[in-house]
């Protein structure tokens, strides 16, 4: 499940407590806030274990992987369908002390988690994917507060879209041989020289959209002071990765903690 390496469930939380901040307009209340960082941690738990089962057979020739659970025998498939049912079934019940419109998502957004692991194996850019994967966070998250899913909720779900693409092309930098080797798509293959040019313009992107939404929410100086820490920690990670090396490509990818917190910070500014 990778408790042990939270970053995941943080890259999948920060835009999800954006989201929740836009759509209250003030601090969300501590029940809505514990059912969606519960729910963060237990869909992001069960998205790995569901990649995981899908990568069985792959795991063990990629070196980063080789040493999984599922790979070393010991946990076994029964298992680890006992595991995605229970976590599944916990998320479950948080969803449903949401409205209609928020449970309908969650079952959308359950296909997605399901169905991301495959996408490496045909689409060449599964980054893309994972970036609408991860999104699902924002649309629940503005349609539990306001039952409906306003303009800036979609704004949002673009700018996590163009976020994913960044992050997660950092982190594939490192697999690029073992992938090259086993056929399997990611954005580092398909972009090659271009990589972290495109990083860069996908960083520049989301930022956009951000200062769009902070037009129309009519934002105060502060959120955009924060803006403007998170570009410059996006500027750094697209620097020491110009080079297309797996180390410095993996920093980049955790220094999108940070990023995220200094934008969740600008969205509380304005709480």
């Amino acid at each position: 499940m990778r408790l042990d390496k939270p970053i995941g469930i943080l890259l999948l939380l920060w835009p999800t407590l954006w989201a929740l901040l836009i759509a209250s307009k003030r601090l969300p209340d501590l029940k809505l806030l514990t059912i969606f960082i519960g729910g963060a941690i237990l869909m992001r738990s069960a998205g790995c274990v569901i990649n995981d089962y899908f990568d069985r057979k792959i795991d063990p020739q990629v070196q980063r992987t080789k040493s999984r659970q599922i790979v070393l025998g010991n946990v076994t498939l029964k298992e680890v369908l006992v595991i995605v049912l229970g976590l599944c079934l916990s998320s479950f019940i948080l969803v449903i002390q949401l409205n209609l419109l928020s449970i309908q998502l969650a079952f959308v957004a359950l296909l997605f988690v399901i169905s991301y692991p495959l996408t490496k194996r045909f689409f060449c850019i599964p980054q893309l994917f994972l970036g609408i994967t991860f999104g699902f966070g924002i649309l629940i998250a503005f349609s539990a507060v306001q039952n409906e899913i306003p303009v800036q909720a979609y704004l949002l779900f673009a700018a996590n879209i163009f976020w994913a693409i960044a992050y997660d092309s950092h982190y594939a930098v490192s697999d690029m041989r073992d992938d090259k080797a086993l056929n399997i798509y990611s954005a580092p293959l398909t972009f090659q020289e271009m990589t972290i040019k495109i990083i860069f313009l996908s960083y520049l992107s989301m930022f956009f959209i951000l200062c769009l939404i902070g037009f129309i929410e009519q934002f105060s100086y502060q959120y955009y002071l924060a803006l403007l820490v998170a570009l410059a920690i996006a500027i750094y990670c697209s620097y020491i990765g110009k080079k297309l090396d797996s180390k410095k490509n993996f920093k980049a990818f955790l220094l999108n903690n940070y990023l995220g917190f200094f934008i969740f910070l600008g969205f509380l500014s304005q709480s």
